[in-house]
């Protein structure tokens, strides 16, 4: 109690973070629309992310696909905004939560991070402002994990 604690961003770290998370919104909302998988789960570093989808086929054409038309998404210049939602209106929506087992539960107010024109979801991870920002999606590697576990890694260039 009455002390001050002083801390600084490591900017470039983070900014790195914030390009690699929207890029992955990005990408799951193609792989979404093109193959109805669910996503399963993710992990953000600064120099490459992973991103898994419940699916039952493993196709690498389907995947380079949803990639480039990630990128084509990306050079749009979609903005990306921020806003706050109660709860309970945020999981009566659908398609606001797409990892629910992930929403700590006692939050009353959730933030939602909305790509425009492109995906909205409850999320509290660092977002840039446009996807302009994020820059070219590469697609790193393919794993099957499971019978309906797929995994793909990316970085960014």
């Amino acid at each position: 109690v009455d002390e001050y604690v002083r801390g600084q961003i490591n900017w470039e770290k983070r900014y790195k973070i914030m390009r690699m998370h929207t890029a992955l919104h990005v990408l799951a909302s193609v792989v979404i629309s093109k193959t109805n998988a669910l996503v399963t789960g993710n992990n953000v570093t600064p120099e490459i992310a992973r991103v898994d989808f419940g699916l039952a086929n493993f196709d690498r054409k389907i995947f380079e696909e949803c990639v480039s038309e990630a990128n084509e998404e990306i050079k749009k210049g979609r903005e990306v905004r921020i806003s706050y939602m109660e709860r309970e209106k945020v999981l009566s929506s659908p398609g606001l939560v797409k990892l629910a087992e992930r929403l700590p539960p006692n939050i009353p107010v959730l933030r939602v991070v909305e790509i425009v024109g492109l995906d909205i979801q409850a999320d509290g991870g660092p977002h840039v402002r446009n996807t302009c920002e994020i820059g070219e999606i590469v697609l790193v590697k393919l794993e099957n994990k499971g019978k309906t576990n797929k995994r793909a890694y990316i970085s960014l260039k």
